[in-house]
């Protein structure tokens, strides 16, 4: 695909195409590294960062709308460049009825771009710090008992580098993750022996995966299946009663029982007093938290059924308490940085 009279180079910190711009071609990475970075609140975030193989550029061509983000070359970089010609000699060589997808492709990607930028200001840079943050501690990280230790003033430096902002800052957002406990300070005699501690890296890692969940629904898609779903109390009364169900169920061969779907409803119904409607949502929202699953034809029902075990229930019980605790730190952590 890539002609040479279409390869165009660039060198490091030359930009090969900038957000709002007018855009009719996009790029594939034959060499190089490339930063592909959005101002949000005034402020330029790193979005990600493409190597050889990799395609930017490609919505414009597709629904002729504005560059929605900066592309920057960070080192010396080839792209073969897909014009508007050569993108529609391609479009052609597609059925006519499959085109229409890549429109409604593009629209969802705009959405998604719409919705990141809608995220505060606040709300990234906190998010993109203890992301940053679980990178190093695996990367980096000098191990310290059961976690990692990593420079401060290094850290401080990196965070800086990579997110584009100032120092104090980005330096008042980790102090504020130091007062929820996600990580740890010592102050050294001199900055330069400062230490910042990860003592407990799978829980950094799952907070991260938290606000992933979190701050990732986009208005107008269904909400996606959320393992660190915060689950409403009527849903949880559900969980707990369907633990309580196991010992009578059927089971299959991995030892899952199979609840009758409509043998729950009668039950549910009749034993905590709910309505028929209420008991299949919160029997979907747990289906969503993957605490249960739900299967049109079970061969120990003959019909459908809900599909668990008890490891299943406590695990979801455990998730929920450990949701209900990254919830509340999170609503900390945006109030300390509203101070």
């Amino acid at each position: 695909m890539a002609e040479n009279s279409n390869i165009q180079q660039y060198e490091p910190g030359q930009v090969i195409l900038r957000e709002n711009a007018p855009g009719d071609s996009a790029y594939i990475i034959l060499s190089g590294l490339v930063e592909v970075t959005k101002r949000i609140e005034g402020q330029p975030v790193v979005l990600v960062r493409l190597g050889p193989g990799s395609i930017f550029g490609e919505m414009s061509l597709l629904d002729g709308s504005p560059r929605s983000a900066t592309a920057t070359a960070l080192e010396p970089t080839r792209v073969s460049v897909i014009d508007a010609r050569r993108f529609n000699t391609i479009m052609q060589s597609i059925p006519r009825e499959v085109r229409p997808l890549f429109s409604s492709l593009s629209e969802r990607l705009r959405n998604t771009s719409r919705q990141v930028s809608a995220l505060s200001l606040r709300e990234r840079l906190l998010y993109s710090i203890c992301r940053i943050l679980t990178w190093l501690a695996a990367t980096r990280g000098t191990a310290a008992g059961s976690g990692c230790v990593l420079g401060y003033r290094e850290t401080l430096l990196e965070l800086c580098r990579v997110l584009a902002f100032s120092e104090e800052r980005i330096e008042q957002a980790v102090r504020d993750l130091a007062g929820s406990g996600l990580i740890r300070i010592e102050a050294g005699e001199r900055p330069e022996e400062s230490a910042l501690f990860v003592d407990e890296p799978e829980q950094l890692t799952a907070f991260v995966e938290f606000l992933t969940e979190r701050l990732a629904h986009i208005p107008g898609f269904p909400p996606p299946g959320r393992k660190f779903a915060v689950l409403s109390e009527r849903a949880r009364e559900a969980l707990y009663y369907l633990k309580n169900q196991c010992g009578r169920l059927p089971r299959d061969a991995a030892g899952r029982c199979h609840y009758d779907f409509d043998r729950y409803v009668k039950e549910i119904v009749n034993g905590l007093g709910w309505g028929v409607k209420d008991a299949i949502l919160k029997l979907q929202e747990l289906a969503a938290s993957g605490a249960v699953r739900l299967d049109k034809l079970s061969p120990l029902t003959e019909g459908k059924a809900i599909v668990y075990d008890a490891a299943d229930i406590t695990r979801a019980q455990t998730i929920l308490l450990q949701a209900e605790d990254f919830e509340k730190t999170w609503r900390e952590l945006l109030r300390r940085e509203e101070r």
